[in-house]
């Protein structure tokens, strides 16, 4: 739960001081707060504004309004079809740092949590080795000699963001109503996810949850490490856990000089994104380098899981068919998968949007290498179709932004990356373990029992329809060769009911004995299951054509 707060005058005056120091007016802020006219803002320009560009300034107005408009021009820089490329660049250099606080500030906290720290710790380094807005990160030793890191939230930061955030609302809205250009980007909407998501990191029992998820769905692969959670010294302000060592994924001379492969790392964290996104559909979202250490001993490790997605199994197949028909410029299927996510194309935009689709991802299609440059394409995809003033949802641009930040960190560590190829064979995977998984499998029976009803029922619903005719106040003539036809289509279609039945019961069969085993559907077993149900089709397919010539 959160306490709604309401931006003081004095938070206003503050902010209008920070817009004039860098060079704004402050028009804009007054149309929010009128009270705002009637002070006086004691502050001065900054005496190097006028050799910095428009986005440099906008850059420091966000780091000085703190932890809530840094936190914002993060996600704001994720969204590249909102903003220019010059601001793109200035937000990329938004550094949530800040001067950690003494000890003394945050002591009161930690032994909320953790206990006395004479009793609860060994060692404790009373300067962090990290410092950003929100929280700062101290390394310890606990009794029994493991070495953690002790992530602690700055008292009165929750405050502070919930005064902002109403503030952010207000924004919002007004910059709906005076730019209706600005509407097809859903400002408000917004906003209202940014709300949403920097509550979800002020709570650090979240983080540590979420860190437990991902690291027990990729567990079998072994060169992935996740720090572990000590719930005993944590809390939703205070987060204890495994101190690791290692240097950011993009240090590509120090990954060397630990004998690591680059390119076995970009392995890894492709596998390993592919994986969260398109099999477990439970993701970690802020893929930056500095989130990905890689340790001496060549693991990739992950970092803070503030930010995290979940995908319905639904929607994952749609978001592979994105990927696989953006890989095959096939802008049918996309548009076809962009109108299931529900996006909404006007009639008269769609051969248009289609030619302007095809020829981006042309455009960026390697032909020396016979693949494609998918961060451009993933990043051209969004500004189309805000051309056309198509509203994409929050969650779609989170996958693609997610994928291109892989993407761009896969490159970096080995610049002959190939997309194309090393995705086709984790889509195989995903796509037979989506169609023939043991979840597959038992909805399967309860399917085709379902048609076999249907079918069943279809000579009842015949003769209900006689009778009702028969019942009625009209009169039907029919011939007697009529009815001979009629008899004899009867009794094909009961024929043909039959088939349908005996089809219907080999695979329902097949798919009990294959659940009840219990095996692993691979090798010998798949190629199996695989021809039953292949076989099955077929009939089927046959017999509809069949009814359908006669």
């Amino acid at each position: 739960m959160h306490t709604k707060t309401v931006p003081s005058i004095m938070r206003y005056k503050e902010i209008g001081e920070v817009l004039y120091k860098w060079g704004f007016g402050t028009t804009f802020l007054e149309d929010l707060s009128p009270g705002l006219r009637a002070m006086n803002l004691s502050t001065k320009l900054h005496p190097n504004i006028s050799g910095m560009t428009v986005y440099e300034r906008m850059r420091h107005v966000l780091e000085d309004l703190g932890p809530t408009f840094v936190k914002f021009g993060q996600i704001l820089s994720t969204r590249r079809e909102m903003v220019s490329v010059e601001m793109l660049s200035e937000l990329a250099k938004l550094q949530d740092k800040v001067a950690p606080l003494p000890f003394d500030d945050i002591r009161g906290t930690v032994e909320q949590y953790c206990g006395p720290i004479a009793e609860t710790f060994r060692e404790f380094e009373t300067v962090p080795f990290a410092a950003a807005s929100i929280s700062q990160v101290h390394k310890a030793m606990l009794m029994d000699g493991t070495v953690v890191a002790v992530k602690i939230q700055r008292p009165g930061i929750r405050e502070a963001i919930e005064t902002d955030l109403p503030l952010f609302g207000k924004m919002a809205g007004r910059i709906e109503k005076l730019s209706p250009d600005a509407r097809v980007f859903s400002p408000t909407v917004m906003v209202q996810e940014f709300a949403i998501q920097i509550r979800k990191e002020l709570d650090f029992t979240h983080e540590g949850k979420n860190s437990e998820i991902i690291a027990a769905n990729l567990a079998d692969i072994p060169e992935i490490r996740i720090p572990k959670i000590f719930w005993k010294y944590s809390g939703d302000r205070v987060l204890t856990m495994e101190f690791v060592k290692g240097c950011r994924v993009d240090d590509i001379g120090t990954i060397r000089s630990y004998g690591v492969d680059p390119v076995h790392i970009a392995d890894i964290g492709f596998h390993a994104y592919i994986r969260q996104i398109f099999r477990d559909g439970f993701f970690h979202a802020d893929p930056h380098p500095g989130n990905l250490l890689v340790s001496p001993e060549g693991r990739l490790i992950f970092l803070d899981f503030g930010m995290v997605a979940l995908i319905r199994p639904e929607r994952r197949k749609i978001f592979i068919k994105i990927l696989m028909s953006i890989v095959g410029c096939d802008v049918d299927t996309l548009i076809e998968c962009f109108e299931a996510l529900g996006l909404e194309f006007r009639q008269e935009d769609i051969e248009p949007l289609k030619d302007e689709l095809y020829a981006a991802l042309r455009e960026y299609q390697t032909t020396e290498l016979g693949q494609l440059n998918v961060g451009s394409a993933l990043d051209s995809l969004p500004k189309i179709m805000q051309k056309y003033g198509v509203v994409v949802p929050g969650g779609v641009i989170m996958v693609l932004k997610v994928i291109w930040m892989i993407f761009g960190v896969a490159v970096n560590l080995d610049p002959a990356f190939n997309f194309n190829e090393r995705v086709k064979p984790y889509f195989e995977e995903i796509v037979r373990g989506s169609y023939l998984s043991p979840d597959a499998l038992k909805k399967l029976p309860l399917s085709f029992m379902e048609m076999a009803e249907g079918l069943i029922n279809i000579p009842k619903a015949v003769n209900r329809t006689l009778d009702t005719i028969g019942k009625g106040d009209f009169k039907l003539e029919v011939e007697v060769n009529e009815i001979r036809t009629l008899s004899t289509s009867i009794q094909q279609a009961s024929g043909r009911i039959l088939i349908s039945v005996i089809i219907a019961a080999i695979v329902i069969g097949s798919s009990i004995v294959v659940h009840a085993s219990g095996a692993a559907i691979t090798g010998p077993l798949f190629y199996t299951v695989f021809s039953v149900y292949f076989a099955a089709i077929m009939i089927g397919i046959v017999t509809l054509y069949i009814s359908v010539k006669k």
